[in-house]
């Protein structure tokens, strides 16, 4: 019978994904509590827990403590820079060690708590993905003439960076230029948007270059208070857009997958504007099991 230990650690990190429902990395605190499992299992489980590791303010090995995982020559799939003391310090040790970090996410940060400008261009060139949700000081140095390897920003209104800084990231990674981007899709068959408005649907929809099957858009946080007449005539004329003419479904819901932003009359009329035009007008949840549609999926 096959133990613990001699699991692979495919299967470990598959084990590690269903057990973390919260969608935020394993804690440093984890990584020591492998060992209460199997002795053996405590190095394996290491290897693949710290590439999600997040230092949490209450972790013993923010403050020195007790030794700290060792990252020198590692890739890290996952690094949070959370609204704790502790934020500023976790980039300066990722620094030092002259990680490579394939996603960041700074989270409810304020200005005091973080100063990207100790972040070397090396770190910001290796990163696929930036989640910008809280403020900092300071930006990395980006060469004018330099490329990186940038896919996805996902940015948050009420915490926007510099427009200087933001001016740099796409000149460096162009594919992060949403319009420029689905204009190069030319078999684009699904699209997703957040905090969208339909303005920006349709300015977006300009783009595209194939007609859409899909369409999953998440209204921007002012729709939190519910939608007026004027403002449902908008979102309902996005489906006279020509990129939708073969559209099948269409979901909407809340800033934050919370609200509910087409209330009573205002629901009906958009349902009954997609069904006239053959479009299943959806929410977030998923038709047979009632879950959320992800965040972080396509369109479906």
């Amino acid at each position: 019978m096959a133990v613990i230990q001699d699991l692979p650690p495919e299967l470990l990190r598959r084990i590690i994904e269903l057990i973390d429902r919260s969608g935020w990395p394993t804690p440093y605190r984890s990584l020591c509590r492998a060992a209460l499992v199997a002795r053996a299992w405590r190095g394996p489980s290491q290897d693949v827990l710290i590439c999600t590791v997040t230092f949490a303010g209450f972790d013993a090995a923010s403050d020195g403590r007790t030794p700290r995982p060792s990252i020198s020559s590692r890739t890290l799939d996952c690094a949070v820079l959370g609204a704790h003391r502790w934020a500023q310090k976790v980039l300066e040790l990722l620094t030092e060690a002259e990680a490579t970090v394939r996603s960041l996410r700074i989270m409810y940060t304020t200005g005091n708590d973080l100063d990207l400008g100790i972040m070397t261009f090396e770190m910001l060139a290796g990163l696929h993905s930036l989640n910008i949700g809280g403020r900092f000081e300071g930006q990395p140095p980006i060469p004018s003439a330099a490329t990186i390897e940038l896919r996805t920003l996902l940015l948050r209104p009420e915490c926007l960076p510099s427009p200087a800084f933001l001016e740099s990231l796409l000149g460096a990674a162009p594919t992060i230029d949403l319009h420029g981007f689905v204009a190069s899709c030319t078999s684009l068959r699904s699209l997703k948007l957040y905090y969208a408005t339909p303005e920006s649907i349709t300015k977006t929809l300009a783009a595209v270059r194939s007609p859409l099957v899909l369409l999953a858009t998440e209204l921007g946080a002012k729709w939190i208070r519910g939608a007026d007449a004027k403002e449902i005539a908008e979102l309902v004329d996005v489906l006279k857009h020509p990129s939708l003419a073969q559209l099948k479904r269409w979901r909407i819901w809340g800033y934050g997958q919370f609200s509910n932003p087409l209330r009573n009359d205002g629901r009906t009329q958009w349902e009954e504007a997609c069904r006239a035009r053959g479009v299943e007008p959806r929410g977030n949840r998923r038709f047979f099991t009632g879950e959320s549609a992800s965040r972080y999926y396509p369109a479906e």
